[in-house]
């Protein structure tokens, strides 16, 4: 920031209003304010619990012009799960911000980011204009982050340069940096339980003015559908099930008393900041026992048709639907019909990278593969090539249909309409598997992608990056090359989705670099329902689509985030290790 050295710090969030929502025990109607000390002097944080029902409180910036705005937020270790809504008084929706916590073993990032018992968190929230403005705290209300305690400690305001305001204007604007796609894989319903266009809008508060130009919505398990559907079953959790479970079932209700229809929320809130949406959907099967009945999905329409079962070679049913079977590709079109042409999407997204297989040994595969080779299909191998590429031909007729419908709706509304793939970059299956060439995790389930692209099935090839390597991409690139160079010259964009979830600013700079360095076109983010709730992480991630200028952004990158020790709290001395608690 070129004017850090002039941050102005709000320390004591007890003057938030109104006075009678803050108080100094844990009280209905109230927020908690325990007194803190850290470099910068003395403050006080404010504490809220699921069960106050303390209102919205609202902090005078006293402040006019342009601001850097960083949030401080403290966790108590032992229960780290913490969530602060915040928004600015002119901002159509809140914002959310868990306390950022890192993992030695998993995420990538430096020692100094991890944090210690008595260490609050400070990341970037946004650039924004303070003049009239309050900021605005609050906790979430319902689903499964209602659960959650919520903190604000401080704020740092650091004043704009006039380039920095520049900059940041510029980087509201439409343009080519619009090239970032936002994955909601469906665990948003249960998270946020949402019940209005008001909390809707909150999902989408992240991706305004961001380079996201799309959103892949997850609205469907199979057959079972986070929306009243006319083609498949509402959702449904298991009765009498904790923790997840229960929070379903509650989020489905609550929509259900509102007569609220998320999938048209949603699509409405893309559109009022000019993205584009495309529903998703996971074909899944049935869960393992507790959860085997009703775990979102897979609907009535598979326990309603045990025939059209997925096969293993002896001939047993598997958990999954096939689209070996006309009927089941038939339902999945009427589907997709309905996304695009009822609630008027943008297009479809099918998940590749999870919920396999989608064909096996049925009857209708057995019996069209003896009639080309005159063989039993069951007697050969199952990573035969010949047994690969011909069970790959029903899901691609699947794909085939669906193009199909997507044309004739959208010659009749005027616009194409767009098919999103996310597929795997390596196979998760504990099955040692041979080598058949760069494509190998999709043939072995069922996916014949060089006939997607020649064929024109796939607009959005997503390449799904699970596994994670070294900090500077050298694994993104390799596992991108493959699908780079087969989509070269063809109407199909290829997009890294870029993992980990959790890793530094500047490590998610390197790698983003390595992506386009390998030709994406863009990046996509998987599970963004919780990226955005760390403010730094999606500080950065926000402007990935920047392409060109990501050599340059490593010192913004590593002000995002930083720890700040705390010197005192709750009036103990922190610096004294007799103050410590020692009891776990």
């Amino acid at each position: 920031m070129d004017r850090d050295d002039e941050s102005i710090y709000l320390l004591d969030m007890s003057r938030c209003e109104p006075a009678t929502a803050v108080g100094t025990q844990f009280s209905e109607g109230q927020w908690t304010s325990v007194a803190y000390a850290i470099a910068a002097g003395e403050g006080k944080m404010l504490f809220s619990g699921p069960d106050t029902q303390a209102p919205p409180v609202q902090l005078n910036p006293q402040v006019s012009g342009w601001y850097h705005i960083f949030v401080g937020t403290y966790r108590f270790h032992v229960f780290p799960d913490y969530c602060l809504l915040l928004k600015l008084s002119s901002d159509p929706g809140y914002s959310r911000a868990t306390v950022e916590t890192f993992r030695r073993d998993k995420d990538i990032v430096a020692e100094e980011m991890i944090l210690g018992a008595t260490d609050l968190a400070e990341a970037y929230w946004k650039a924004a204009d303070l003049t009239d403005e309050q900021i605005i705290f609050d906790r979430p209300r319902a689903g499964l982050l209602a659960e959650t305690t919520a903190n604000i400690s401080y704020l740092r305001l650091v004043p704009m340069s006039a380039a920095e305001r520049t900059q940041a204007e510029a980087d509201r604007q439409p343009g080519e940096h619009r090239r970032l796609t936002a994955n909601f894989d469906g665990g948003q319903n249960t998270l946020w339980a949402y019940a209005s266009d008001e909390e809707m809008r909150a999902e989408f508060q992240a991706l305004a003015h961001a380079d996201v130009q799309a959103v892949l919505w997850g609205c469907a398990r199979s057959f079972a559908t986070y929306y009243p559907s006319n083609v498949a079953s509402y959702v449904k959790w298991s009765f009498g099930l904790p923790g997840n479970m229960r929070h379903g079932r509650q989020a489905i209700e609550r929509q259900r008393q509102s007569d609220f229809d998320p999938l048209k929320s949603a699509i409405a809130c893309a559109r009022e900041i000019g993205i584009k949406i495309y529903p998703q959907v996971r074909m899944i099967g049935e869960q393992l026992p507790p959860n085997h009945i009703d775990y979102t999905g897979p609907g009535d329409y598979q326990r309603q048709h045990p025939e059209y079962r997925c096969l293993s070679p002896q001939g047993r049913p598997t958990r999954h639907l096939s689209q070996a079977f006309p009927e089941v590709r038939a339902k999945y079109v009427d589907l997709f019909r309905e996304w695009v042409d009822d609630y008027e999407a943008d297009g479809v997204c099918i998940v590749f990278c999870r919920s396999w297989p989608y064909v096996l040994f049925e009857e209708p595969i057995l019996e069209s593969f003896r009639q080309q080779h005159g063989v039993d299909m069951t007697s050969l191998d199952y990573f035969d090539e010949r047994v690969l590429a011909h069970r790959a031909t029903f899901l691609t007729q699947l794909l085939r249909q669906t193009r199909q419908m997507l044309d004739e709706v959208g010659e009749r509304q005027g616009r194409r309409l767009r098919t999103s793939y996310v597929i795997p970059a390596e196979d998760y299956g504990s099955t040692p598997t041979p080598d058949l060439g760069p494509f190998t995790p999709l043939k072995i389930h069922a996916m014949d992608v060089e006939t997607w692209v020649r064929e024109g099935l796939v607009d959005d090839l997503v390449v799904h990056i699970q596994d994670v390597g070294d900090a500077a991409g050298n694994d993104a690139r390799v596992a991108l090359a493959p699908y780079v160079d087969l989509a070269r010259g063809t109407q199909t964009t290829v997009h890294a989705d870029l993992y980990p979830r959790r890793q530094s600013a500047d490590s998610m700079r390197v790698r983003a670099m390595a992506c386009y360095e390998a030709g994406a076109e863009g990046l996509c983010f998987w599970d963004c329902q919780t990226r955005t709730q760390r403010l730094s992480g999606w500080a950065m991630h926000r402007l990935l689509g920047h392409r060109d200028q990501l050599p340059q952004m490593k010192p913004f990158a590593d002000s995002l985030f930083r720890r700040e020790p705390l010197l005192a709290l709750d009036g103990y001395d922190l610096s004294d290790e007799f103050c410590l608690p020692t009891d776990g």
